[in-house]
């Protein structure tokens, strides 16, 4: 066993310190060399980190920024696609209704009307649809399903009807149920108001996601369908010419509805091209920062390098040094 002095001790803890150190250092630059950007950022930019801090800030909310428009995007193109099925199956069945009600055949005429319950209960389901778990048309009630069940409005709409009802007199109740501040307000919607505040997409931009079920629209549509639909929920079916009438009534109805989708689709197409805008304009301004980022952490690779070799040297050296003194201290012992 070898018995070292107190000058050989010291000695050899300084000789481990400085190559613990080398080490380290040799380690450090390595990374450097191979990643491109300082390791140890405080040492880097010698503890200025405020400008650092200002840039991941803005990272930050241009990451938030980004995240709000995809999530706009998705929800605006869910309700585009909502709208556009609701008026090709309107307009499907207007055309299916219109043809049916020019034959005598009471037997089409009576299939008709089950195809616009069909399409009724088609529609509002489309209406109920949600998306990441956010249903597309209830204002800010997200959670809750917009649309009551079909056969329950459908069974609204018949209860309240006057006794022995005429086709002007269904009509102009269906015409009423439907409208602003009518029963479809209380029984149909049960969505909540429109969004009073819209998300913040950056550079001052915000959308408002406000549309709900109860637009002119959704009121017109539904409202032809139930026209057509409700002969088949009555418990006194009308007769043949008198459904042939409401038929006839509820496809004009849903031809008219058409302006009403196109006007409502093209406000939702505004909202799209301004959430797809702003984050054109969120994504460009993360790459600014990034690259602003990455031009303050970037490592020189010429004095990393230069670095690098003289530190490996140096260590080295101390490699040298170590085995030589252990010589020394072998030859000093045997003596």
């Amino acid at each position: 066993m070898f018995h070292f002095g107190t000058s050989d001790l010291a000695q050899n803890l300084m000789l481990r310190r400085s190559g613990t150190q080398l080490r380290e250092t040799v380690s450090r630059l390595t990374a450097e060399l191979s990643s491109g950007q300082h390791q140890d950022t405080s040492r880097a930019l010698n503890g200025a980190l405020t400008q650092l801090g200002n840039i991941e800030h803005g990272l930050g909310l241009s990451a938030q920024h980004i995240a709000s428009a995809n999530f706009a995007a998705t929800f605006l193109a869910a309700q585009q696609s909502a709208i556009s099925q609701v008026g090709q199956l309107t307009q499907d069945l207007a055309l299916d209704l219109q043809t049916s009600t020019s034959t005598p055949n009471d037997a089409i005429v009576s299939e008709a009307g089950n195809r616009a319950k069909q399409g009724f209960e088609h529609a509002i389901g489309l209406l109920n649809s949600q998306v990441a778990g956010r249903h597309l048309f209830s204002g800010v009630s997200g959670d809750v399903q917009p649309f009551a069940d079909p056969d329950v409005i459908l069974d609204a709409l018949v209860t309240s009807l006057p006794p022995t009802p005429s086709t002007t007199d269904i009509r102009q109740h269906v015409e009423s149920w439907f409208a602003v501040g009518g029963p479809f307000d209380t029984i149909a919607y049960q969505g909540g108001e429109k969004a009073a505040t819209g998300l913040d997409l950056g550079d001052q931009t915000r959308v408002r996601l406000d549309l709900d079920g109860s637009g002119t629209y959704q009121r017109d549509a539904l409202a032809g369908l139930a026209l057509g639909a409700i002969a088949q929920a009555m418990p006194t079916p009308p007769s043949s010419a008198e459904q042939r009438d409401l038929l006839s009534l509820s496809a004009r109805l849903l031809f008219q509805s058409d302006d009403s989708r196109v006007a409502l689709q093209s406000s939702i197409g505004t909202r799209e091209a301004r959430v797809d805008e702003a984050k054109t304009h969120a994504q460009a301004r993360m790459s600014t920062l990034q690259i602003a980022r990455n031009d303050l952490l970037a490592a020189d690779p010429y004095d990393t390098a230069s670095a690098l070799e003289s530190a490996s040297q140096k260590l080295d050296a101390l490699y040298l040094v170590t085995a030589r003194l252990s010589r020394l201290s072998l030859t000093e012992y045997m003596r």
